[in-house]
């Protein structure tokens, strides 16, 4: 997620604090054990394939026969999506405190040097067979382009039926071997040392509220841009090599329960000087979450045409405009100085 304001800056002035933000670490720290055992079981995955294909002399045609292929890349995509929603269910933390933003762009926001932009990832992939990939993009989104196929770059060109249902559907070929093993064992890496940054941030208002006030705004021009543009609003018109395999809804509706984490912390200190207002706060964001929610669900049953999309993208702007609006002026009140 790139935001679409800067992060705002907050200076605390003094203020007798009844916040407890540990809640907001608990929340960091279960989420990343999930993300950290999903991105731990497609490493595996990834490694065990990449024996395989080496076995065989990376002949593709020949590892599609194998029997054991079929089994390693379902592991490998079973763990991309355990470890992808546990990170988006923590990316508006992630993204919006200093000490931890930088793990954003490498894991799910930053951009490919071809692409280029503000957020260009900070490191080369270099791959088993020597080849180095420079500054490919942000991993989850590498790792999702190989395992699916959406980065011709990144595939066999193998057609290969990977869930085994008797018939080619969405990202049905076989991976490149040496890309999938090391965007895979440095996605695990990564997560590791967020982990570790995570368990030595301690977690101020400050933090919270910049978090919370660059992020919540980010709605429409990041999650619902997105969501415009791929197969599950557009259908096979869809161009995007990433954001496919899980909607942007889901995507969002874990970033807001990120949101509502942090506003949790900050609430007995909010509700002390405006009850009221801390209240709109709140009912805001559930509301907000069940707005999103069931717009993910009817995913199941339905697709949203376009016009419906923009529709529904203003109405949830709307209501994150109002939301960071109220947030803003629990700042003020708490003597907290956006800028």
């Amino acid at each position: 997620m790139k935001f679409a304001l800067p992060l705002l800056t907050a200076l605390l002035l003094p203020f007798a604090s009844a916040s407890d933000l540990s809640g907001v670490k608990t929340y960091l720290g279960g989420k990343l054990d999930t993300q950290l055992a999903g991105t731990k079981a497609l490493s595996a995955a990834a490694d065990q394939y990449y024996a395989l294909a080496k076995n065989v002399n990376f002949d593709y045609q020949a590892l599609a026969k194998n029997p054991q292929t079929r089994a390693a890349l379902q592991a490998a995509r079973a763990g991309w999506t355990k470890a992808s929603p546990a990170y988006e269910d923590i990316e508006g933390i992630v993204a919006g405190v200093d000490a931890l933003s930088e793990f954003d762009v490498i894991l799910d926001a930053g951009t490919s040097a071809a692409d280029g932009g503000e957020d260009v990832v900070p490191f080369d992939l270099k791959l088993p067979s020597g080849k180095v990939l420079v500054r490919p993009g942000n991993l989850f989104g590498v790792s999702e382009g190989t395992l699916w196929g959406t980065v011709k770059a990144y595939s066999s060109g193998v057609p290969y039926d990977t869930d085994g249902n008797g018939k080619m559907d969405f990202g049905d070929a076989l991976p490149d071997a040496n890309v999938l093993k090391a965007a895979a064992a440095e996605l695990y890496r990564q997560s590791g040392q967020l982990q570790k940054a995570a368990a030595s941030w301690k977690p101020s208002r400050e933090d919270v509220f910049g978090a919370l006030i660059g992020n919540v705004p980010t709605v429409g021009p990041v999650f619902f841009e997105d969501w415009k543009s791929s197969p599950f609003v557009i259908g096979n018109e869809s161009v995007r090599k990433d954001f496919v395999v899980i909607s942007r809804m889901a995507d969002l509706a874990g970033n807001v329960s990120s949101w509502r984490a942090m506003y949790r912390g900050l609430s007995a200190d909010v509700k002390t000087k405006n009850a009221a207002l801390d209240s709109q706060i709140e009912s805001g964001l559930d509301e907000l979450a069940r707005y999103v929610g069931k717009l993910s669900a009817r995913e199941a049953s339905r697709r949203y045409t376009p016009e419906q999309a923009e529709r529904l993208q203003r109405e949830a702007q709307n209501r994150a405009t109002v939301i960071t609006g109220r947030i803003t002026q629990a700042a003020a009140l708490l003597g907290v100085q956006v800028q």
